[in-house]
Parts: C-alpha cells; structure tokens; sequence
C-alpha cells in the first residue's frame, strides 16, 4: 500500500473537486477541501499539509498570486498546480514561483487516473529538494574545508570553511585544481602515492602543508574519498580538509610542558645538593672572615669566595624558575638589584648588549616593591627574547629602571595606567616595531609572528599575567620602523618597609644581637650544613645539637630534649619532610619549627607555614640571615597572640 498523505485541496468548483477528492482518497490520502484563496490562507496558517493541489482560476485570487502569496507568508507547504486550460507561459511562471508540478484538466477527465500519480512524484520530488538542500546547507555549516572534484581533480564545488581556510574565493577555485594549494614541501612521490590510492577506490589520509593565497602555510590534515555511484562507476573525488595548525601548537605547547616538568624534577634534586655545597662554602667562607688579624689579600680571597657563592646561588634560582613555575612568594625586593642580575644574566646565556639606566646616586630612598623576583626575572627575559628577535643582529637592549608619579590615569595599551606612586620597569629596543594589527594581538595566548617551531606565543600573555598577579600594570609602546618599550609599573613599596626586616637585605657582617642562649636541635642530612649552621648559632650564643635525620630527632626529643627550636631541613633523602614535621608537632605541639630547603619551589614549605611552622630560610644563606630569621622564630613562639 503507498504512502497515506495528508492533502489539501483548494478547488471552487464542486464536481471537480468531488471527483478529485474521491480519487485521491481511493488511493489511501486524507483530503481537505477549501473554496477560496481567503480560506485557504486562513487554514494554511494553523495546518499543516503533505501537499497542496492549487486550481489556478479561484473566485477571489488567481493561483498564481496565491501561491506567491505563500511564499510571501513563508508558508513552504509544495503545491501542485492544476488549471483546466493549459498555457506554457503559465506553466513557466507556476514552476518559476515554486509549484512542483502542474496538471491540465481535460474534459474527458483523464486527468483524474493520473492525479495521484502526478501527486506521488511531486512528494518525491519535494523530499528529494529538501535533502539536496538540506545536504547543501550541512557542507556549508562544516567547520571542515569541503571540495568536490571530477576524476581529473577539476574542483566543481567548495564550501564557505574551505574559502575561508585558503583565503581563495569560490569563483577563483571552481574549474582550478588543487595543485593550487601546492606549497612546495612535498615532493611528487607524496602526491602520487595519494592519486594511486584514490584512483583504486580506497580513502586516502594525511597531513601536509597547503599555501594560502597570501601565500602563507596552512597545517591540514586531509581525506579523499572516491564517489561511487551504485552501479559501480567512479564519478567524483570528495576532499575534506582540517585545520590543524592550533592542534599542532597545543602538542608543541604540552611536548615542551612535559619536557619542562622532567628538567624541572631534574634540576630541583641537583639545586638542593648543589645549594648544601654552596652553604657550606659561603658559611666557611663567612666564619673565615672572622678570623682576627687576617691579612688583607687573605681576606680579600674570603671576600671573593663569598660573593662568587652568592653569585653561584643565583644561577641556580635562576635555572629553577626557568625549569618550573614556582609559586608567587611575594616579599620587599630592591628593584635596581634585580635589573643588574637580569641585565647580566641576558649578557651571557642569551648574547644581548643591554644598556642597563639606572637611577643617578642620590639621596633618595632605594626603588622597592612587593614582588616574586623570580616571576619578575621571569617577565624580564621573555620581554628581552622578544626584543632580541625584533632586532638583527648583533641585538641591543635597554633596561631602564625609573620612578613614575602619575597624578591622573595615564593612557596606555592594552591598559590605562591608575594615578600612583610606581617603580617603572622598562624593556626597550630599536627594532622593527609592531603594525597595529599586530598589536591588537600581542596578548593573545599562543598568537605569534614567528615561523612554526620558533615561538610559543605565550611571552607576553605570561608576562601580562605575572605582572597583574602583583598588582601592578603592563603596557606595550611601539610604533613600526623604530621599535618597541614595554613597561612593568608596580606599586612603590614605602623604605619603612625594608627597615621592618633589616637583617634579611643588608649584606655587611653584623654582630648578633645579645641574649639568652637557646638549645636548637638542626636536622640537616649535609655535615657540611650542619657544621656551618652550628658554628653560626654558637656565634649567637645558642647551643645547638645536630642530627642527621628525622629519626635522631625524634629520639632525641623523646627521651625528654628540651629544646627550644626545630631547623628542619624538608630535603632529606628516604624522608619526608612533612612526615617529620608533623610527627615533631605530635611529639611537642608548642615547639617552634624553621624550615630550611635548598630549592626553589616553596609550595610543601608554604603549607607548612599554613600549618604552624614559623618561616621558610632558603639556602644558602647568609650568616645574618640564619640569626634573623632564628630570632624572628623565637619572637614569633613567644608571642602570646
């Protein structure tokens, strides 16, 4: 049995219609009959139908002007036009407005035979309109790059995505072949092996690079796929082409990720034994120094060895917060000590001139801010890579360091500056400048002008980042031809602050402070350390008593070692440090703890402050340092808050 549809009829005279409308229920159709274009408006507004069988002479409207009429309603209902005079000039204007058919009555009434016929094809013909449509408007919604081509690879279709991908209009590609993606790095063989494999009916996929019309490389991954029609005959060729360029920088981006986090690891077990030497080295060095009636050049080789120490610790902090991303840890930083440091560093590993300004001699206060010097030395670098490769070669820098009094909001890219009191930070270089349209993108993460492989794009949205993590601003001055001055404006951190903590900036030799002598037991796994660390503390007048691990300390403190302080180093081979940490504070709830590490990260050391531990001494440290921060612990145990 044929399908059931539902139809309505729109037919003025009655014996027609009767005889339409039997017919057509005869063939297993539910037929709705109406008299006039105004009734049929009426009822094709709420109803929908299968199909409708439009008389072209009505009492009110011609068919024609009714069906227009539809289309103006957007009612898309498929009719079948039906006239009892046949007229080609109408016929072509009933198709032209949309009808799907159009049926003369005859008197001898044949046309009834062949009515459901007639409307059978047209409900085919309409579904078959629609999917056509329906397939059109998909290839033209993908977000992949579509194109149809005959057995010669002549390209006969394309859709908007492709278009947009190759930057070629559809006019310009349609009757071209795809050898006008052609970029060059592939050879023939790569291409023969893909019309081999097409061309013997099986699917062909890989990735490779196409040229845009701009004739910049496009990274796609593309399938071809013979068109078979059923009987077997190869017809077309059907391409669909990816963009995978984004999805390439993502696996560069985690490859190097990952890489990072390896040498990261790596390079955090080297820094721990490496800063244990160096604490040894500084702190003998240090208690050398001491020694009365040296000899000037003696003194002056103890001197050195200090210094080249200090020198030798920086290079491994710095190492580290290349390798990880330590935590901000935000603290009162001179700020013309770190552009020296950062100018030197960019001298030697990356083979800049840097003209380093800094402010003249004077009686004003050191510029300080609150800031993670690592994260800043950080922005430094990317902003000076950048510099670097804006310039040819041999690159020259400026690092400038100044303060900035704004009285009102300073207008800037990619934001205004508020009004403040700032220490300004300045990168600069007489390269190549950046075109607006360029800048508009700057702080786009992964956005990069660089070739494939040589940038990640992150630089600057990473220094943007670092530098709102402290409050402060980033702004981007450029201008094509002459060059580019980045600027770090960071909150001005009063001199009273520094003076708060005047142990921990100072780098003369000081005496320590007089008081009662106190009993600390150091855990420390280096005889080195340990040996420095008590030499250090019996200076001071405190009684120490070294042990070598967690175990021997709690041994000690549980046969009833009354000590008034912990040094605990949180790197001690087969020991946690946080175990030991804890099962001190189980032991003796009320004994303060000094956390001591030689690397970098600090996040287990900041948990442990968050739990009850006094401070976190990075080494190596200075002899003054090591007595601050002991007498910052014990001030803090004795607090009665």
């Amino acid at each position: 049995m044929s399908e059931s549809l539902q139809l309505f009829l729109i037919e003025d005279e009655d014996d027609y219609s009767y005889l339409m409308r039997k017919g057509l229920e005869r063939a297993g159709h539910v037929v709705t009959v109406c008299r006039t274009a105004a009734d049929a408006l009426i009822v094709l507004g709420h109803k929908t139908f299968s199909l409708v069988i439009l008389d072209q002479r009505l009492p009110d409207m011609d068919g024609l002007d009714l069906l227009q009429s539809l289309n103006r309603e957007g009612i898309t209902t498929p009719v079948l036009m039906v006239t009892g005079h046949g007229d080609e000039h109408l016929a072509t204007q009933v198709l032209r407005a949309g009808a799907l058919d159009y049926v003369v009555k005859d008197r001898a009434l044949n046309f009834l035979a062949e009515l459901p016929k007639r409307v059978s094809d047209s409900i085919t013909r309409f579904r078959l309109q629609q999917m056509n449509r329906l397939l059109i408007e998909a290839l033209e919604s993908a977000r992949d790059g579509i194109m149809i081509t005959d057995l010669q690879g002549t390209i006969l279709h394309v859709n908007q995505a492709l278009e947009k991908m190759t930057g070629y209009d559809r006019q310009e590609l349609l009757g071209q072949n795809p050898s006008l993606f052609r970029s060059g790095v592939h050879g023939p063989d790569f291409f023969g092996d893909l019309w081999r494999t097409v061309m013997a009916r099986a699917s062909w996929q890989g990735e490779l690079f196409n040229r845009r019309k701009d004739g910049t490389l496009l990274d796609v991954s593309l399938t071809v796929s013979p068109i078979v029609e059923p009987r077997g005959q190869l017809t077309h060729f059907v391409g669909i082409y990816r963009d995978i360029g984004e999805r390439k920088q993502m696996e560069r981006q985690l490859f190097q990720a990952q890489k990072m986090q390896s040498v990261g690891t790596l390079a955090g077990g080297v820094a721990h034994e490496f800063n244990n030497l160096l604490s040894g080295i500084q702190g003998y060095a240090t208690l050398g120094l001491r020694e009365k009636e040296l000899s000037p050049t003696l003194a002056q080789f103890l001197q050195l060895i200090v210094d080249l120490s200090e020198r030798a610790a920086n290079l491994t902090r710095q190492l580290l917060a290349f390798a990880r991303k330590p935590a901000l840890s935000r603290q009162p930083t001179a700020m013309e000590k770190l552009l020296a440091n950062t100018a030197e560093l960019v001298r030697h590993s990356l083979a800049i001139e840097v003209d380093l300004q800094l402010p003249q001699p004077g009686d004003d206060p050191p510029l300080l801010a609150l800031a993670d010097a690592n994260q800043l030395q950080q922005v430094l670098v990317n902003l000076a890579l950048n510099a670097r490769d804006a310039q040819s070669a041999p690159a020259e820098i400026i690092f400038r360091l100044g303060r900035a009094r704004l009285e009102g909001e300073l207008p800037a890219f990619p934001e205004n500056v508020p009004a403040g009191d700032y220490v300004l930070l300045e990168v600069e270089d007489r390269g190549s400048g950046m075109p607006a349209e360029v800048l508009a993108q700057a702080l786009d993460p992964f956005f990069t002008t660089k070739e494939i492989g040589q940038g990640t794009g992150l630089g600057l949205p990473v220094a943007f980042g670092i530098v709102h993590g402290h409050q402060g601003f980033l702004t981007i001055k450029t201008q094509a031809g002459v060059g580019t001055c980045v600027g770090i404006y960071l909150p001005l951190l009063d001199d009273e602050v520094a003076r708060l903590e005047p142990g921990r900036y100072d780098g003369e030799l000081l005496e320590p402070e007089t008081g009662p002598g106190k009993v600390i037991l150091v855990i420390d796994d280096e005889v080195a350390v340990l040996n420095v660390i008590q030499r250090f503390l019996e200076i001071a007048g405190h009684q120490v008593i070294p042990v070598m691990n967690g175990a021997q300390a709690l041994e000690k403190l549980g046969r009833g070692l009354d000590a008034d302080l912990v040094i605990l180093d949180l790197m001690i081979p087969r020991e946690e440090g946080a175990r030991t940490f804890d099962a001190i504070r189980a032991l003796r709830p009320d004994l303060p703890i000094l956390l001591c590490t030689g690397l970098l990260q600090a996040e287990q050391g900041a948990a442990l402050i968050a739990r009850g531990a006094v401070d976190l001494l990075r080494k190596p440290f200075r002899m003054n340092e090591l007595w601050y921060a002991v007498n910052k612990a014990m001030a803090a145990s004795a607090d009665p808050r």
